[in-house]
């Protein structure tokens, strides 16, 4: 077993490699959505398009521009998901607007709600399709963008945060993990909802559909938010810088999600340091996904017996 050092910043690096990709992060992320419909009365139909210029401006610089182009995989990965959807906090981009169609929308409204989900979440699966597919374009290989098992049993390296001061295998360290987070999220589930024991036994049979549900979503969101910007953005600024910024990018996007609020984004943003430094230590997706899909197994549970409450 062995610990990955992580990589350190050139000194000579230029320091707008990091603020350009601090810009980008934030244009592509959910910061502005937030913003607007928290603080501000209206949420203008202008916002998104000015974001999605600016990325396309960006990428057009880093295409054309020797200096920012080590950079041009990581501005093209957070354009692909903006355009795409995820940015816009899924009500603009290209996904939102296939699901606002009549057709989709009568479909829909005349399917039962286990294949409607899982049509919704495989159409939700174009970003990470379009990703993939650019990365082995551009002559990437499953291991550059850790989508590969990895060193299971590699050393999670010391960290304050997790009260590890020695060198321990990660497989300890993640099992721990999963149980205190889906102990700490089940309980927070239950005590914000008020199910009978007659909801979850009405909603068994759509718990078949929440596993799959939550295996594509934790793909989706693991290697489009995490391991692809991850992989492209460490080579140019570093791990740990690297991984600051996906973990907030990750954070912000679940403002709206379960739980939502602040402590949504702090726990989202607590889960995407520990798994993007497992990627990094391990280098590899299996603890990540793993970890991801089986919170997701309870979160989406829950929204089984919404659907029976």
């Amino acid at each position: 077993m062995t610990i990955m050092k992580n990589k350190s910043v050139k000194q000579d690096e230029p320091n707008y490699f990091l603020l350009t990709a601090w810009i980008v992060m934030l244009l592509a992320s959910s910061l502005a959505l937030i913003i607007w419909r928290e603080f501000i009365s209206t949420e203008p139909i202008w916002w998104p398009w000015l974001h999605f210029a600016s990325l396309l401006i960006i990428l057009l610089i880093s295409c054309f521009s020797k200096s920012l182009r080590p950079l041009r995989s990581f501005v093209m990965i957070n354009f692909i998901i903006f355009f795409l959807g995820f940015g816009g906090g899924w009500q603009w981009g290209i996904i939102p607007f296939i699901r606002s169609t009549p057709m989709w929308l009568n479909w829909e409204a005349n399917v039962p709600w286990a294949i409607s989900s899982i049509m919704t979440h495989l159409l939700r699966l174009l970003p990470a399709v379009v990703i993939l597919m650019y990365l082995l374009g551009i002559g990437r290989k499953r291991k550059d963008f850790f989508l590969v098992k990895g060193e299971i049993n590699a050393l999670i390296e010391p960290t304050k945060l997790l009260g590890i001061k020695e060198p321990e295998p990660w497989p300890k360290t993640a099992l721990i993990f999963i149980g205190v987070y889906c102990a700490g999220m089940l309980i927070f589930l239950i005590f914000n909802s008020s199910y009978s024991l007659d909801t979850f036994l009405l909603a068994l049979p759509l718990f078949p559909v929440s596993i799959l549900i939550a295996a594509m979503n934790a793909f989706n969101e693991e290697f489009t938010l995490r391991a692809a910007p991850l992989s492209e953005l460490r080579t140019t600024i570093g791990d740990q810088r690297a991984l600051l910024i996906t973990t907030l990018y990750f954070g912000l996007g679940h403002y709206y999600g379960i739980p939502n609020g602040i402590l949504g984004v702090l726990l989202a943003c607590f889960l995407g340091w520990f798994l993007g430094k497992n990627m990094l230590e391990t280098k590899g997706f299996f603890w990540a996904w793993i970890t991801h899909f089986l919170i997701d197994v309870i979160i989406f549970s829950f929204l089984a017996m919404d659907i029976v409450a």
